[in-house]
């Protein structure tokens, strides 16, 4: 009788196995992991409608009014990172709104547009006040 080693190793059984595995754990997890990236990027949305809001009451303590985007110093059409772009639909002598509206990736996020006004957020027809703190 001859004895014949025998290789101990993985078979293709064994690695089907393990890659069904793997697959099953980041289909899981992918989702999870798309809602942590949205999560950082609306950080850029409030980092930047907050440098408006400072920039707005620097403008008005020396003028009239409230000012457009392209009269605020320091303060470009998009957020710092890229993931929004910044506008101000609306100014006057009463108040201003500033508006942060998803792009590339971030269009897909469920906050969707961010707002701020001379007051604070704005939630009603936008952002809603869980997408501020996450």
């Amino acid at each position: 009788m001859h004895h014949r080693d025998r290789c101990a190793g993985f078979g293709l059984m064994d690695v089907l196995i393990a890659l069904a595995i793997v697959a099953i754990l980041a289909t899981l997890a992918y989702p999870d992991y798309r809602e942590h990236l949205a999560r950082g990027r609306r950080m850029d949305a409030v980092t930047a409608l907050l440098g408006v809001q400072v920039a707005q009451e620097q403008w008005r303590a020396n003028h009239s009014e409230y000012a457009a985007l392209a009269d605020l110093n320091g303060v470009a059409a998009q957020s710092a990172e890229g993931h929004y772009d910044l506008r101000v639909p609306r100014h006057s002598t009463a108040g201003f709104l500033a508006v942060a509206a998803p792009r590339g990736a971030q269009r897909d996020d469920a906050c969707g547009v961010f707002a701020l006004d001379q007051r604070g957020p704005v939630y009603e027809g936008y952002a809603e006040a869980a997408c501020w703190r996450r």
